[in-house]
């Protein structure tokens, strides 16, 4: 094989690497009284919601903004489980999927929170290696760090439910993502992050 070929090694321990093999992060299930037909256990929530947007649109009388929440169950095939609740095979999600006109990204409700203080981690911040800034959520929009109003405005709405149920400010902070973990469909993404005992969680 190709490890051996080339004498790969662990960079940590130098020891030797087994050979690549096929893994799937998904839990596959037979479905029907046969058992013939293959399945998987979803390991996300949210493409429900997505399948459905135009069901969903529909409801809305074809208007945008329009948001859908849900709640459920989710799996993954850890390789190997750890750090308590962070890493597991099974799990309750529960999210909101807001959308808005990409024409029109501005929110009626933007105005009263343009004061909210956060510690935003930039992706310009990480690749220079700076640290993140305390800024107001209103400047962040204004000078472009975050995309638009909506996204600002909901991100707001997730640092004050944060406080709320007791996170520490101090502890908090967004991370934008940088260009190589951006997904395809997106134009800026930021995860609330706290840092704990395992270094800083999404």
């Amino acid at each position: 094989g190709i490890m051996k070929k080339f004498a790969v090694v662990s960079p940590i321990t130098g020891n030797e690497l087994s050979e690549p093999i096929e893994f799937n992060l998904m839990f596959q299930t037979n479905i029907g009284p046969s058992g013939a037909v293959r399945g998987f256990l979803r390991p996300e929530t949210a493409q429900g919601i997505f399948v459905n947007f135009k069901r969903l649109l529909e409801f809305n009388q074809g208007r945008l903004p329009f948001a859908a929440a849900q709640i459920g169950n989710s799996f993954r095939n850890e390789i190997s489980p750890r750090s308590g609740l962070i890493r597991v095979r099974e799990f309750t999600m529960a999210e909101i999927e807001h959308f808005c006109d990409p024409e029109d990204k501005s929110h009626p409700k933007f105005a009263r929170n343009l004061d909210v203080e956060m510690t935003l981690y930039s992706a310009n911040n990480q690749m220079a290696g700076q640290p993140a800034k305390l800024m107001k959520i209103g400047d962040a929009v204004k000078q472009g760090t975050v995309a638009n109003e909506t996204l600002g405005y909901f991100m707001t709405r997730i640092y004050k439910f944060l406080i709320k149920v007791g996170i520490d400010p101090s502890r908090l902070r967004f991370r934008q993502h940088m260009g190589n973990e951006m997904a395809h469909y997106a134009c800026d993404c930021w995860d609330a992050e706290i840092l704990t005992s395992y270094g800083w969680i999404e």
